[in-house]
């Protein structure tokens, strides 16, 4: 006998996350509206361009939460450090995805993990710099509150190249393992030992799955078509709680430098 699926058990399975996006969207919607409305009467009164990058910048992040859990997945806006840009009427808005879960975490990944990797990539004096700011956070028991702090103890080009691959606020995974699935390229290939044959992930470090994302870094950059840019990295925690879409747990703005590129406006 034929087993034929019940196509309503399918409309019900898609049902749900639809539902809870479509939340989301409308409360976005609401705090995009409210804050547009604001940005206007101040382009109406001045015609300052510095608050039509401000507006786009709104408009990125609440673009760009909404992208980062999309129920389609081809919708979907990749979690692993790639840019993607979108047109506005009043410029463009850059977007820049990272799940926190694929990033080394200052507090949770073993110490030898993090400078086996930054030894890849920065010069001997920057890494061994990074190795006594590290020993030192841990034997005083400081815990990391931001990325942002390891700045004062790396050049800004070494900051820039290594900051990309860090976190203070990955979910709380065994032993700090970095999750396989979420890793963004850019750490992949430097990750010693990593190869597509590997029999145990957690040998090296890594988790081959883990949770469904919820905490994610956006970058937003806003250019306006007279030239003017505004940009900004929120961390957010997306989660439908009453009318609250999510939650911003760091704010960045502007944007930090990233390597190969100048500082954000």
């Amino acid at each position: 006998m034929t087993n034929n699926p019940d196509p309503r058990a399918h409309q019900r399975g898609i049902a749900l996350p639809m539902a809870l996006w479509v939340a989301m969207a409308l409360a976005l919607l609401s705090a995009g509206i409210a804050a547009t409305a604001g940005q206007a009467t101040r382009r109406q009164g001045s015609a300052d361009q510095v608050a039509v990058a401000r507006a786009l910048l709104d408009t990125g992040i609440s673009l760009g939460t909404m992208l980062a859990v999309h129920p389609d997945a081809t919708r979907r806006l990749a979690a692993d450090g790639r840019s993607v840009t979108l047109d506005e009427p009043e410029g463009s808005v850059t977007l820049t995805l990272w799940d926190e879960a694929g990033r080394m975490d200052l507090n949770r990944t073993p110490p030898d993990r993090i400078l086996a990797v930054a030894a890849r990539l920065l010069p001997r004096d920057q890494a061994a710099a990074l190795s006594a700011t590290l020993a030192q956070r841990r034997q005083a028991r400081e815990p990391w509150h931001s990325v942002m702090e390891l700045g004062a103890s790396l050049s800004p080009a070494a900051f820039a190249t290594l900051y990309p691959l860090l976190t203070v606020h990955a979910p709380a995974m065994g032993e700090g393992l970095v999750s396989l699935r979420a890793m963004p390229p850019a750490l992949r290939t430097v990750w010693p030992g990593l190869d597509e044959g590997m029999a145990d992930p957690a040998s090296l470090g890594l988790a081959r799955s883990g949770l469904p994302s919820s905490l994610f870094t956006l970058r937003v950059t806003a250019r306006t078509h007279q030239g003017a840019v505004a940009s900004a990295e929120a961390v957010l925690w997306i989660t439908i709680q009453g009318t609250r879409a999510f939650r911003i747990l760091e704010w960045r703005e502007p944007a930090p430098a990233l390597a190969g590129e100048g500082p954000q406006s």
